[in-house]
């Protein structure tokens, strides 16, 4: 059954600049809710592909390079390297163990202190110390005392706790204000607008309730349908909203005159500040998809996320994860060797 959100009109009357805004309000509405749901299909239906195929190599590259510090750690100790070259293996394993011990791996942790002229913790307490730094400058006012900042994640989370708590003092200065200056005229404003809104919420559920309820429909399938839709309708109500609303009248075979009756031009502009604040939910929650498929399939900030792009995007991650195995497992083979680890030194300086 056809689901779009048909803006009716009486063809003897002209619609308003108000009655314009609210349609074109409706089809943005629509298209956002379209993009969002097809967005959504989209990151699952290649989410299968990465999990399966991408997440695997992720895993074998891992291991393979956690092998590959465990090996030079191994090696160190190997005769006949010289005093730089031992240097050089060093840095390789602090590098590459800081990746692992960062992502919670005790054992990299100490592989790195072990051969770091500084402790990882020693590192992040630094790095920790630089950004309260920033963020005190930033916000104008000290983080508490008393706090013991580890790394950068726990002055990160202090300080977004402490804007949180500055954006509230600064809301309650302002209902003090407002309770002082007393009801003001754009206030008595919002309430009337309020008003018109419940009121016209009210009228289109009524309209649907009654179109839609249950008891006066004889086919037992369309009384399951009308069943459902009155479910939804209820549900929509609750929430107050009205886009789903608008839906539902279409999906009850509204006429054109019931719908325009609950769409009088005085309710219009409830309405609209109603659609207004369902539009931005609906980009908040596109843009939240997509930054959440960027981060869990690595995608470069400035790609487009399509169909395409995703489909382009995993066969190259693929294709770069199978060569970097294959050139991990031969630099353990070259490694094995006391020439050929010197020869594998050598090409890692180059690389550099």
């Amino acid at each position: 059954m056809n689901s779009d959100i048909v803006v009716t009109r009486q063809e003897s009357s002209p619609l308003s600049t108000e009655q314009h805004e609210f349609a074109a309000l409706v089809d943005e509405a629509k298209s956002l809710a379209d993009k969002t749901s097809a967005l959504r299909a989209l990151v699952d239906q290649h989410r299968v592909t990465f999990w399966g195929i991408v997440r695997p190599l992720q895993v074998r590259q891992a291991g393979l390079k956690r092998a590959t510090i465990i090996m030079l750690d191994e090696k160190l100790s190997v005769e006949g390297l010289t005093a730089k070259q031992l240097r050089q293996i060093k840095r390789i394993i602090c590098r590459t163990a800081k990746e692992f011990a960062l992502k919670g791996d005790d054992e990299m942790r100490l592989l790195h202190d072990k051969h770091s002229e500084e402790t990882l913790a020693e590192l992040e307490k630094s790095q920790a110390d630089e950004a309260r730094s920033y963020f005190e400058q930033m916000m104008g006012e000290e983080l508490d005392d008393e706090d013991e900042f580890e790394n950068v994640d726990d002055v990160l989370h202090a300080s977004i706790e402490r804007m949180r708590k500055q954006a509230e003092a600064r809301e309650k200065a302002k209902e003090k204000r407002r309770k002082r200056a007393g009801k003001s005229a754009i206030e008595n404003g919002v309430a009337e607008d309020d008003f018109d809104t419940k009121a016209s919420l009210r009228a289109i559920y009524r309209q649907l309730a009654s179109a839609l309820h249950p008891d006066r429909e004889a086919d037992p399938v369309k009384r399951i349908y009308k069943t459902s839709l009155m479910s939804e309708a209820n549900t929509a109500y609750e929430q107050h909203d009205l886009f789903t609303l608008l839906q539902l009248q279409t999906k009850a075979n509204l006429t054109e005159q019931q719908i325009t009756a609950s769409l009088s031009v005085e309710k219009i502009p409830a309405l609209i500040s109603l659609l207004e604040h369902r539009i931005q939910l609906l980009k908040r929650a596109l843009r939240d998809i997509e930054i959440e498929t960027v981060a869990e399939f690595v995608l470069p900030s400035a790609v487009s996320i399509t169909a395409p792009s995703l489909k382009s995007h995993l066969k190259k991650t693929q294709l770069d994860l199978l060569s970097n195995i294959t050139d991990l497992k031969a630099d353990m083979v070259n490694m094995s060797t006391r020439i050929g680890l010197k020869r594998w030194l050598r090409e890692q300086e180059e690389l550099i």
